[in-house]
């Protein structure tokens, strides 16, 4: 939970079928899996952008569920169609881990 909105934000059961969208609520595409951390907590989400489109990570740390059951991010939907390719095992490696990283200047 962020101390800034502390109304606004809530702690998800799940991000598995939710929509992912800009601060503006513009739809950015469906998380369709989690990639877990050493610490067992959800740290990328896997964001299907549509129908034939490739999905990409996406950091769970940087959003939060709204209310209404969207997860709202920072980020309009360009920067996360430019971050790296979710490949099929949906595994982050080192190499990967720190593009995203650099990618979202986290």
């Amino acid at each position: 939970m962020n101390a800034e909105q502390p109304n606004e934000r809530s702690q998800p059961t799940g991000y598995r079928g939710h929509d992912v969208v800009d601060p503006s609520h513009r739809l950015i595409g469906t998380i369709s899996d989690v990639v877990y951390g050493d610490d067992g907590g959800p740290q990328w989400a896997v964001v299907d952008l549509g129908l034939l489109r490739s999905s990409h990570y996406l950091p769970i740390g940087a959003g939060y569920m709204s209310d209404t059951g969207e997860f709202v991010v920072p980020y309009e939907k360009r920067v996360v169609k430019a971050a790296p390719k979710a490949d099929r095992s949906h595994l982050v490696d080192r190499p990967t881990r720190e593009q995203l990283e650099r990618h979202y200047e986290i």
